[in-house]
């Protein structure tokens, strides 16, 4: 009997031996996995972080960074299958519902990321991230006082972010509060004065509220730092038109029309009858 029990706590111990060598593997692999991440080796740190999860199948750490990796390479498929399976083993983990948040928002299942990133703020409301993408995803749906709240909170919580203050302008752009909208854009040119969109949104803001002299500087600026930003140049032919200044107009037009990628019809149209007539008026 007594060998039978010696042999008994030999096998336990040859168990829980073996349980500590797979720990430790799954731990080398995670690590190794962590580092390919850090020096950008996607596919690498990719099959280290499986390596480890096959080595610890619960492994909640390596399920989450496995996500992240997957979302970095945009397969989305299996980021999702990934940060559920984190979320599975860790409900209570705020940054795993964050970002699965995150990742539906981006997979268009706006109501699915909005659940996730509740849970997320829920359980830590200083969440920056979960804070900063729920509040642009209520602003996408339209539900502006809830996309306030949010982004406003992310805001306080990251003061120097300039991507929440421009989300905060555009969601208090949509309500009567222009001069709060006003003041969120300038804070994000504060924090990034070549942001050439916060540029662009100011200059709407004060378009809005019959600002012209403030206007035109702002998208004068937006076009400077983003020679793109199609939108700018047709606002501008529109107020340069009506400040009588009908050269720069027509090339503001000109400028719109040959950037216009989304080639609205009807601003199209309309930008190039304004060219025709203001050459027109350039020959009399």
């Amino acid at each position: 009997m007594k060998n039978a029990w010696l042999r008994l706590g030999a096998f336990a111990l040859a168990l829980s031996l073996a349980g500590m060598a797979k720990a430790d593997e799954a731990a080398v692999h995670y690590k190794q996995g962590l580092i390919f991440k850090r020096q950008g080796k996607a596919a690498e740190a990719i099959a280290e972080v499986k390596q480890a999860i096959a080595a610890r199948k619960n492994y909640a750490a390596a399920w989450f960074t496995l996500g992240n990796l997957y979302r970095g390479e945009g397969d989305y498929g299996n980021a999702l299958s990934a940060y559920q399976k984190a979320a599975e083993l860790q409900p209570g983990n705020a940054d795993i519902h964050a970002n699965l948040g995150v990742l539906f928002i981006r997979m268009k299942r706006n109501q699915e990321g909005i659940k996730e990133l509740v849970t997320a703020v829920g359980l830590d409301e200083g969440n920056y991230e979960a804070r900063a993408t729920l509040g642009m995803a209520y602003r996408k749906i339209g539900d502006y006082p809830k996309a306030i709240i949010h982004l406003r909170r992310a805001s306080e919580i990251k003061p120097d972010e300039a991507l929440a203050w421009t989300n905060l302008g555009v969601a208090l752009s949509k309500t009567a509060d222009k001069e709060g909208a006003a003041k969120a854009f300038k804070k994000a040119i504060e924090i990034d004065p070549k942001n050439g969109m916060a540029h662009f949104n100011l200059a709407v803001v004060y378009r809005t509220q019959k600002r012209i002299d403030d206007a035109i500087p702002e998208y004068e600026q937006a076009v400077k730092l983003d020679p793109l930003l199609s939108g700018a140049y047709y606002d501008l032919g529109l107020l340069y038109t009506q400040d009588q200044r009908f050269e720069e107009a027509l090339a503001a037009f000109k400028k719109y029309t040959a950037t216009n990628a989304k080639n609205d019809p009807a601003s199209m149209q309309d930008a190039r009858e304004r060219i025709k007539s203001l050459e027109a008026g350039k020959k009399k």
